[in-house]
């Protein structure tokens, strides 16, 4: 009888758990998850729990996110979204520990979240992006003087069109990396970029370059390319990721090779550096970039104090503040959440 008792309390015990979770807009959802530890095995388990409930909602919505942000924003923090859960199975394995859980899921947070993610991120769409050419000083002879560099460019825009990124014009890109073939400062390389950039009203610069090696195969040829990227914050002249791919290609020739591989090697780059890029993107826009502003022919403080005023009502402005003035100019620094042309129609219009 007292055996009976203890499971019909709880049994009671359960069911009012499962009634208070579900009053308070929670769903269940039930995963499994591996670890060396019981503690990692169970956070795991959250996590998928919670990929689950994001699936879910994201598929009945046809909502597009990046998995890099939902990464980021959501599943790095899984355990915030678990309101309860239930110990279902618990196994010790060759690894370490896998666990089982019912899990409890506040869909009404996931649901405001993963909507707001959605949301910004169709509001800021993508930025523009300069992609640059960089000769490597010390390139393998083997692929010097072959005509395929444009190959691996074509990648790139390919692979960064699919995704519907803006790219600078590529005759104007190849102005630039003209200005550039002397240059072989890296901290030089940057600032130009990032100047050169904010021309075009490009937020990011992203070099490439490349080295490698050509095989040949009786009546072929085989080539191997290690394609390199570096991704600039041109706002503020700083390296935000660095990249590299493996990629290969074979042909009658050396130069059909080499061209297989390259277009082969651009966009396998952009993979890795768009990762990277969406979450830094994401976090400009929800944080506000920082933007430095000169205006020219305003050093009056009245004018100065009444144009901060009013450039501090519009949406997308953070904060604004004086850094510099005198000689008939002004330099300010704003966080604003919203690319480059944006910035500069609300200060024409202020």
């Amino acid at each position: 009888m007292k055996t009976k008792h203890v499971l019909r309390t709880g049994f009671l015990l359960f069911i009012v758990i499962f009634f208070l979770n579900v009053a308070h807009g929670a769903t269940v959802q039930q995963a499994t998850g591996a670890g060396t530890s019981k503690e990692q095995a169970l956070y795991a388990a959250m996590r998928q729990a919670v990929e689950k409930q994001v699936g879910v909602h994201i598929q009945s919505n046809t909502i597009v996110i990046d998995a890099a942000v939902l990464e980021d924003k959501i599943f790095s923090h899984s355990q915030g979204y678990v309101t309860n859960y239930k110990i279902i199975r618990e196994d010790k394995t060759s690894d370490g520990y896998s666990v089982t859980i019912q899990a409890y899921i506040d869909q009404k947070l996931v649901k405001e979240d993963v909507n707001a993610l959605a949301i910004l991120r169709k509001g800021i769409g993508n930025p523009r992006i300069l992609v640059v050419f960089k000769p490597r000083a010390e390139g393998s002879s083997a692929i010097k003087g072959k005509n395929f560099v444009e190959k691996i460019l074509d990648g790139i825009e390919d692979a960064f069109s699919e995704r519907q990124f803006r790219l600078v014009d590529r005759n104007a890109a190849a102005a630039f990396a003209s200005q550039l073939e002397q240059t072989h400062d890296i901290d030089t390389e940057n600032n130009k970029a990032a100047a050169y950039g904010l021309k075009y009203n490009a937020e990011y610069t992203l070099f490439y370059s490349t080295d490698g090696e050509i095989t040949e195969r009786g009546d072929s040829f085989a080539a191997n390319l290690h394609v390199d990227a570096r991704l600039i914050d041109n706002t503020l002249s700083q390296l935000i990721t660095n990249k590299t791919v493996d990629a290969s290609g074979e042909g009658r020739t050396a130069e059909n090779a080499l061209e297989k591989a390259g277009r082969a090697g651009g966009k396998n780059i952009v993979a890795p550096i768009i990762s990277v890029l969406q979450r830094h993107w994401m976090d400009m826009q929800q944080n506000g970039s920082l933007y430095i502003v000169v205006l020219d022919g305003v050093d009056d403080a009245d004018e100065i104090a009444q144009f901060t005023e009013m450039f501090e009502k519009y949406p997308r402005v953070n904060s604004a503040r004086e850094v510099e003035s005198g000689g008939g100019k002004t330099t300010f620094e704003t966080a604003y959440r919203g690319k480059r042309d944006e910035l500069d129609r609300d200060v024409l219009r202020t």
